[in-house]
């Protein structure tokens, strides 16, 4: 199967490579993304003052112009200093929720791939990750440092991992992105590939240009994006019980 039969996209060309770019609004991906969309904007409009349950560091995003917020999750080929390849972004755009995921579609696009987010991630104030303190932007910054770009995140980073880990506690058996999916937005994956598999798929494309699992990681890499979301609006409303 060809990339561009599995994932509707197009080339970006940038600098002197490419990358395949898939951008979609969230409406176009999930038929309940503008409810989840709405019920977000509230919370960050309501009356709850998350200092007073734990929720400090998400106070950043309800001051936040709303287009000035990023979400961001990636998908790397295997452990630190191993390429990564693929980036996705979630943002409020023209008031609606837009999915923009960086494709690298051999492990010599990663350039360029990294070279648009340096470029583009300045327009936002606010970074939302889960475990990205940790994870996501050191292994972004090394892959920079590899390809001899610099890489300057937002200037605010709410982390929600270790949110999670204070307000939720032993409720669940771990604070895995999936677990609290489950239990905070009553939300059972089906049919969705693996975290562990996905560097193997990955690695079996580029060998052979068969692209029948990259559908299944744009849409992990997608689902994972969503449900951060989701789990900013629960601790927002306070109902993280």
């Amino acid at each position: 199967m060809r990339l561009e039969d599995a994932v509707v996209g197009e080339e970006a060309p940038f600098g002197g490579g490419a990358f395949w770019r898939v951008v979609a609004e969230a409406s176009a991906v999930w038929p309940d993304a503008e409810l989840f969309h709405r019920e977000y904007l509230e919370a960050l409009g309501g009356p709850f003052f998350p200092e007073a349950c734990g929720f400090a560091p998400l106070k950043a995003l309800r001051t936040a112009r709303l287009e000035r917020i990023c979400y961001l999750d990636i998908e790397t080929t295997g452990l630190r200093m191993s390429p990564l390849f693929l980036v996705g972004l979630m943002y409020t755009a023209g008031g609606s929720l837009v999915v923009d995921q960086l494709f690298a579609r051999d492990y010599s696009e990663e350039e360029a791939v990294l070279g648009f987010l340096a470029e583009c991630i300045p327009r936002f104030d606010i970074l939302v990750t889960f475990n990205g303190i940790s994870f996501d932007v050191p292994y972004i910054q090394e892959r920079m440092t590899v390809h001899r770009t610099s890489f300057a995140p937002p200037p605010v980073h709410i982390d929600l991992l270790p949110i999670a880990r204070r307000v939720v506690g032993g409720k669940t058996p771990n604070h895995r992105l999936q677990t609290l999916e489950m239990h905070f937005c009553k939300r059972k994956r089906v049919g969705d590939i693996a975290g562990a598999d996905i560097p193997g798929a990955y690695h079996e494309f580029v060998r052979t240009h068969d692209a029948k699992d990259m559908a299944n990681i744009i849409h992990h890499n997608r689902l994972d994006l969503v449900t951060m979301l989701q789990l900013v609006t629960v601790f927002l409303s306070d109902r993280a019980d």
